[in-house]
């Protein structure tokens, strides 16, 4: 009796603490973050379509208006290639939130030779910022991408004017 016991108190705390024990969400989608990220930095696009869900919504100040879609997302990583030929995102700190999103520090830098509203300037940039990357299960669902987009102006040689004021008679 005392046997049974035993074992049943065994099993009963082996269960408690399987049941207490937080899933390692690196493991699971850390490797996925790996290939999102290489395909920002200039590893293949194919591989989006393995780890990216159809509805991928992506996100960038200073608008935050949703871009959706995996063809979406390849655009924005090419016009972003195209802009800065030799852009890279290095992460500096990757921090899982919940079971379903992971904030991302990183610094981007690039050289700008892009033709947007901006003319080319050949200024390479340096700027943090920070991502949150959405998942559920072994599939992205979007990325919100936060940065200041007045450090990377001023990096690129652009200045702020202020706008003039009116004085108002009396």
């Amino acid at each position: 009796m005392k046997k049974i016991f035993l074992c049943l108190f065994i099993l009963f705390s082996l269960l408690l603490i399987m049941l207490c024990q937080k899933p390692d969400y690196s493991k699971q989608i850390g490797p996925i973050i790996d290939k999102y990220v290489g395909a920002w930095n200039g590893d293949s696009l194919t591989i989006l379509d393995k780890i990216v869900d159809k509805n991928f919504q992506l996100r960038i100040v200073p608008t935050f208006e949703p871009s959706t879609g995996i063809k979406k997302l390849k655009e924005a990583i090419t016009r972003t290639r195209t802009n800065f030929p030799d852009f890279k995102v290095t992460e500096t700190e990757r921090l899982f939130v919940s079971d379903s999103a992971i904030v991302l520090r990183w610094i981007a830098t690039g050289t700008y030779k892009g033709e947007n509203e901006m003319p080319p300037t050949g200024i390479k940039v340096n700027v943090p910022g920070f991502s949150v990357i959405f998942f559920n299960e072994e599939k992205l669902t979007g990325e919100w991408i936060a940065y200041s987009d007045l450090t990377w102006y001023k990096q690129l040689g652009f200045t702020l004017v202020p706008p003039t004021i009116e004085k108002k008679e009396k």
